[in-house]
């Protein structure tokens, strides 16, 4: 079976389940993304995490995968995109687009930014200063301009990722050919993961309004107003990779997964939807 065509509301359900989920079991999922979002900052380490990601999702799916079968999972599961060769592969060649995108990007913003600009922007660990606001101000239009032209881009390099990768770590796809599958399956499902953007969207708003005034009160603490608002920006980010891999397995179950294959306590929520071949 190659792909369901699924409607478009799925997308909404994508974030309202995987929510649901994460409330009711949260470990060691919570762990693993704050895994994640700790390499997002540290210095070194966030090269690592940007170049290997997607094997670092393939771990978390096939936690999640587990968890739905009735298995017992744990942290180490973090890392079973690294146990196999093939899914190893597999995997970095389904986030080649994403890094490659990154490369281009950062090209792109070179062109438009100062060197000093890039660098206190690239700095881990540490919120924007008043001198990268500064010196944003006076480069914004600039910027939103290369930033907007991007932004489709960088989203179809999201949706491909967002659907190869439980290819590649369930279905034991190959790269190449679980990115060709994704590509199908976001023509086909486009209003879905449309949907799904904009509430991962509108949830992201939801938490940085939510945390405004905590970080707000946090800036006036002193001399630890910085770790503080790098505790914070951590936490949001853990809950946003949270709930981006859980509705990642739940697409998969949605749009590739049969119902033969199905774990019983799933199949009841499966769509009947058109099915490709």
């Amino acid at each position: 079976m190659s792909h369901r065509k699924i409607p478009a509301t799925r997308g909404f359900y994508w974030c309202v389940e995987a929510w649901r989920n994460f409330r009711a079991s949260p470990q060691p999922i919570f762990s693993m993304a704050m895994w994640l979002s700790l390499g997002s900052f540290l210095p070194v380490l966030n090269l690592l995490v940007v170049v290997l990601l997607t094997v670092f999702y393939g771990g978390v799916i096939s936690a999640l995968h587990k968890r739905a079968l009735g298995e017992r999972i744990w942290l180490g599961d973090f890392f079973n995109g690294f146990k196999s060769t093939p899914r190893f592969l597999g995997l970095f060649m389904a986030g080649l687009p994403t890094v490659l995108l990154m490369i281009f990007i950062g090209l792109a913003l070179s062109s438009v930014l100062s060197p000093e600009t890039l660098e206190i922007l690239t700095k881990s660990g540490q919120p924007p200063s008043k001198e990268a606001m500064a010196a944003l101000e006076t480069m914004a239009p600039a910027f939103v301009g290369v930033m907007l032209k991007l932004l489709p881009i960088g989203i179809v390099a999201g949706w491909i990722v967002f659907l190869a990768v439980p290819r590649v770590m369930l279905d034991k796809r190959m790269g190449l050919m679980a990115l060709w599958d994704a590509l199908r399956a976001l023509f086909a499902n486009i209003g879905a993961l449309l949907l799904f953007s904009a509430t991962m969207f509108a949830a992201i708003i939801f938490f940085l309004v939510l945390m405004s005034i905590p970080i707000a009160l946090i800036s006036g603490s002193g001399a630890l107003a910085g770790v503080l608002q790098t505790f914070m920006i951590v936490f949001i980010s853990t809950m946003y990779w949270a709930l981006y891999l859980h509705a990642m397995y739940i697409a998969w179950r949605d749009i590739f997964m049969s119902e033969v294959q199905a774990p019983h306590a799933e199949a009841a929520h499966l769509p009947s939807a058109q099915i490709e071949v």
